[in-house]
């Protein structure tokens, strides 16, 4: 009987999975998120919890013995990431420590053909395979044998809506602000404006504002030319989003503004003093607006590609699905999926105040 078993470089990153998909980056080898998933799976499963540096003292040295020479720590956390979005692991802080706890596993019928396993539980490996570089979710087809083996080991399915949860612009305010939809959170940050806002005199400003245009290239407030962004003297009356310049250059601060000849009012988002949250209350504002205006923003469905790219900046929960549906290209806002027709009624269903648009 052999003790030991000898493996090339190439077979043992294989082995792991880590070369499913290998690409280069700077003449670097990228090992496949498909691979470091089930190494972080595996180290969560182990101990119930894991801070961030002990998943990089687990798996790093798989990573540089499959032949990665990059950053393995930003390899490993990107992945992390990416698993705590979908709800497969918690985001939580030990002793002064990021960390990773496991979540009760469950699965998820997205079609016929297509399901996603959540969590840490281990089951047979061969049911699952990788079709895209940047997948790591377990995907199988949702057969009765795997089904019955799933609740067997006591991994049952979860609905979509369950899995969604409510929609994430109902946390940027207090249920004291009686916000019971989107278009009320609109209509609540209107009012503060017309309450509180500051002057603004739109031909003598550098605030820059995003135009009504759904679809076109968004771009940057930094860069303005050829994108949705533009001066508030080349705007109608009304309602919109921008940004005033904040403490440099590359600091731009979100506001809301409103347009009324050449004057208007102008105030600064913000939530909880949290930058990621205003921006997520942004983004939802957009949204919002975009349907007041019955100008809906949009999301293109390409067909052809099985593609879906959004035109505009979204919110954490329209990522999130996409993320659950599909794979991200590496191009803004891409996603590469499954099934085209079933990830826009996904994204329709979970905000109705979006249009997809179909390319082909």
């Amino acid at each position: 009987m052999e003790s030991f078993v000898t493996y090339s470089r190439d077979e043992f990153s294989n082995k792991l999975g880590l070369a499913d998909y290998l690409e280069s980056d700077q003449d670097n080898s990228v090992p496949s998120p498909w691979g470091i998933a089930r190494l972080i799976r595996r180290e969560v499963r182990r101990h119930g919890l894991a801070t961030r540096r002990e998943l990089r003292k687990a798996i790093e040295p798989f990573l540089i013995a499959a032949g990665f020479e990059g950053d393995a720590n930003k390899a490993i956390h990107s992945v992390a990431v990416r698993m705590v979005d979908v709800g497969e692991l918690a985001d939580l802080k030990v002793e002064n420590q990021r960390g990773y706890s496991a979540i009760p596993s469950r699965w998820i019928k997205l079609s016929d053909t297509d399901a996603v396993l959540l969590g840490t539980t281990a089951t047979e490996t061969h049911r699952f395979s990788s079709y895209h570089p940047n997948q790591f979710l377990r995907r199988f087809r949702p057969s009765d044998a795997i089904v019955t083996d799933l609740n067997r080991i006591g991994v049952s399915e979860q609905s979509f809506e369950d899995w969604l949860g409510e929609p994430s612009w109902k946390s940027l305010k207090d249920q004291k602000d009686g916000i019971g939809s989107l278009a009320d959170l609109l209509e609540w940050q209107i009012s503060q404006l017309d309450q509180e806002g500051s002057p603004l005199f739109i031909n003598d400003t550098k605030i820059l504002a995003i135009n009504h245009r759904p679809g076109e290239f968004f771009g940057s407030e930094r860069k303005p030319e050829r994108t949705r962004w533009t001066s508030p003297s080349k705007l109608d009356d009304g309602i919109y989003l921008g940004a005033q310049p904040g403490r440099n250059e590359q600091h731009w601060i979100p506001i809301l503004l409103r347009i009324d000849g050449s004057q208007g009012k102008s105030i600064m988002l913000n939530c909880r003093n949290d930058a990621i949250a205003t921006y997520e209350l942004r983004n939802w504002m957009l949204i919002a607006i975009g349907a007041r205006n019955g100008q809906p923003e949009l999301i293109d469905a390409d067909n052809h590609d099985s593609e879906i790219q959004c035109t505009f900046p979204v919110p954490s929960q329209i990522s999130t699905i996409l993320s659950l549906t599909g794979e991200p290209t590496g191009r803004w806002q891409r996603y590469a999926v499954l099934d085209v027709r079933l990830t826009y009624q996904w994204l329709v269903r979970a905000v109705p105040e979006l249009q997809i648009r179909h390319l082909n």
